[in-house]
């Protein structure tokens, strides 16, 4: 019924429409006979036909179950239009010999993949490019969509800019055919290039592995037809879906020919540079304590129940996954419409910095302050320009990118989030007071006034600089016996070199711990350590700091001590200028809790002598930034 009764209708509509063509048009071969059976009758087809019955249909490069040839396709009861061209209009020979390469790998295990990858190239870019399923008339302005998911337009007289042979059309018991005078151009997307260019074939393997790429097939998306004299349902169009890890993560579909991306990708060379550069900074170790504990401030899985992981194995699957998932760049991230235009190329040029589909920024290292846009990237330096039907390319023939200008990125916090501090001994609370300054409480910068109020020419009052967000946090020694220590998170550190950062603020600041009686004597001399604690509880750095008021001895009696003028504002102190992580701690597959250093900071018992009977801390926030060299 399916056979006799669809096609045979979708047949009629087609001759009784051949009144209205604009050029002539010959209905030849047998309308009983199917789409391959004409192609066959057609001597002037004889290399197409050749090609279309050595051709695996594939669905994927992965494919490994394919066997159907095109001539086994087109001689079903599937439906399909056909444009197909003359003998000595394209290149068949270099057809025949990339099908004949691809069947002779795949006649080899070791070089099967490769084989498989090959005959999807003669698959997508040939046979798919000259099919589309169900019958369209091509002497009607429309756009097709071919088996290969291209969109192409059809115009009359010529189909994607190449002109259709006067012999007309052929209708048979399955479709129509069309002859060209010459091969339909195949528009790669990014996608389709990633097989097709030979300089990249490690990105290509490592995101088209099987392990991370699959396609199944969907009933549901599918159009069913009639049931085969097995008793089997014949699908008119098959909706395989893909599946990968990888891109699937990032929301990103490469072969989507109706999305505008832009791939940095490296070749096969710069492929390796970039492995060596970030596997530097995921330098994992062999085993990590995790799970922490607020109760009793230490990981619940530690020493012989910590978590052991393969290294080298770790480093090397997430360096890919990184590069890989960091590749794509999209124009409404950029502020750009999503089309393809050269002004997004222009952008990705010289933008001072560019964020990828994984949200990583990737900061441009030869951007200046007063013309940020101006200067080329150095990342790009070299870079070949490729044109894709849905975006642009970026080939890389080496990997300049500093992972400490992308990956290894800035992160600060205020103590004022009770959970950074991970620990605390000697504090009268564990996790400080949090302060909010207000305009009754903050001493701010000003000019200082006489006492009838008026304004002293330049004699300034109050505590100068700003304080984020008006808050701090603000941690006191309980017992100037005992030492205060206070440990803080340092969340997902790369194996990388950072500067560490800590704003601080005078007590002075709050008029209701430094009365204003108290103001003008105030002096608060203190002492403190900084000090890297890593995830086995070992000390991985230390550098204590020390205030002196003029003209008085070290109070810290540490000889050792870093020492600076005593606070008169809001201070920023460099606690370590390079500090390098030997462990990295991002991505670390614990299988619960987490993992991470700690920065330390241990005002010393004793304290100092201030007009403040207790020694107290007023932190306003932590930074690492990555360490970048001039």
């Amino acid at each position: 019924m399916f056979k006799g009764g669809l096609l045979a209708i979708a047949a009629t509509a087609l001759v009784t429409a051949c009144s209205d063509d604009h050029f002539d048009v010959v209905a030849q071969g047998q309308a009983d006979q199917t789409l391959w059976e004409n192609i066959k009758a057609d001597k002037n087809l004889s290399q197409f036909q050749d090609l279309l019955s050595r051709i695996t249909v594939m669905k994927s490069e992965n494919d490994k179950a394919a066997t159907l040839k095109y001539s086994d396709l087109l001689n079903s009861s599937q439906s399909f239009t056909v444009v197909a061209p003359l003998d000595g209009t394209f290149d068949y020979q270099a057809w025949s010999d990339t099908i004949d390469k691809a069947n002779d790998l795949l006649a080899k295990p070791d070089n099967e993949r490769e084989g498989r990858r090959l005959m999807n190239v003669a698959s997508a870019q040939f046979a798919m490019n000259h099919i589309a399923r169900f019958n369209f008339n091509l002497e009607e302005e429309q756009r097709v969509h071919l088996m290969n998911g291209k969109n192409v337009q059809s115009l009359p007289g010529s189909f994607n800019g190449v002109a259709l042979n006067n012999g007309g059309r052929i209708i048979g018991s399955n479709g129509v055919l069309y002859t060209l005078q010459g091969i339909n151009p195949f528009a790669y997307n990014i996608y389709d290039y990633l097989s097709a260019d030979p300089e990249i074939t490690a990105v290509n393997a490592y995101i088209k592995d099987p392990a991370v790429e699959s396609e199944t097939f969907s009933e549901g998306l599918s159009t069913p037809g009639a049931m085969n004299e097995n008793g089997d349902m014949v699908y008119i169009d098959s909706v395989f879906v893909r599946t990968n890890l990888l891109l699937d993560q990032i929301g990103i579909s490469l072969d989507d020919e109706d999305s505008c991306y832009v791939a940095v990708i490296p070749d096969n060379n710069a492929w390796t540079e970039a492995l060596e550069k970030v596997k530097a900074i995921m330098n994992y170790a062999p085993t990590y304590s995790y799970g922490w504990d607020g109760s009793t401030f230490t990981y619940s899985t530690a020493r012989g129940s910590a978590l052991k992981v393969n290294a080298d194995s770790l480093a090397e699957a997430k360096a890919k996954e990184a590069i890989i998932t960091n590749m794509f760049f999209q124009p409404y991230r950029m502020g750009l419409e999503s089309k393809k235009t050269q002004e997004i190329l222009d952008h990705m040029l010289k933008a001072d910095s560019l964020i990828s589909s994984k949200n990583v920024i990737f900061y441009n290292p030869a951007a200046k302050e007063d013309a940020p846009d101006s200067n080329p990237n150095p990342m790009f330096q070299n870079a070949v320009t490729v044109d894709a039907s849905n975006g642009y390319i970026l080939k890389l023939p080496n990997y300049s990118i500093d992972p400490a200008y992308s990956w290894v990125s800035k992160f600060s916090f205020q103590p004022i989030k009770s959970y950074m501090t991970a620990r605390s001994s000697g504090c009268t609370s564990s996790t400080g007071s949090t302060i909010t300054l207000t305009n009754d409480n903050y001493n701010y910068y000003r000019e200082k006034v006489d006492e009838e109020g008026n304004a002293i020419p330049g004699e300034m009052t109050g505590v100068e600089g700003d304080v984020l967000n008006n808050m701090y946090q603000r941690f006191e020694i309980a017992n100037m016996a005992e030492a205060m220590e206070i440990d803080f998170r340092l969340n997902n550190v790369y194996s990388a070199d950072y500067c560490i950062k800590m704003t601080l603020v005078p007590s002075n600041i709050n008029y209701d711990i430094v009365n204003e009686d108290q103001q003008a004597d105030f002096y608060e001399n203190l002492c403190f350590s900084a000090e890297i604690i890593d995830d086995s509880d070992k000390s991985c750095g230390k550098v204590t700091y020390a205030y002196k008021k003029d003209g008085e001895k070290d109070d810290s009696n540490k000889k050792d001590a870093i020492i600076i003028d005593p606070m008169t504002g809001v201070t920023t102190l460099t606690l370590f200028p390079k500090f390098h992580f030997d462990k990295c701690y991002v991505d670390v597959p614990c299988p619960t809790g987490d993992t991470f250093p700690r920065l330390r900071i241990t005002v010393p018992r004793g304290g100092g002598r201030n007009k403040i009977v207790y020694a107290s801390l007023n932190i306003v926030e932590i930074s690492c930034e990555p360490y970048r060299a001039e």
